[in-house]
């Protein structure tokens, strides 16, 4: 067996040893991905949820102030009777 054939031959067997190692390494890299789309939408996600509820923060706040003016009013206009 020459030289070529020796090496055509380990090549061959490499290639066989490594491909359940191939195998494996594109299934992880498949896998952080996924990870990597899930962490994307889980932080726009996020990002949404806070928005809303510093809106909803800022209506309870008005909420609060219409509120206040008007138990003053009522109060006011019970005096008034």
């Amino acid at each position: 067996m020459d030289n070529q054939n020796l090496l055509a031959a380990i090549e061959e067997m490499l290639d066989k040893k490594l491909e359940p190692i191939n195998n494996k390494l594109d299934n992880m890299e498949k896998k952080l991905n996924a990870v990597f789309e899930q962490v994307a939408d889980l932080t726009e996600f996020k990002t949404e949820v806070k928005e809303k509820l510093d809106n909803i923060r800022d209506d309870i706040n008005a909420i609060e102030y219409v509120t206040s003016k008007n138990w003053n009013e009522i109060t006011k206009l019970k005096i008034a009777k």
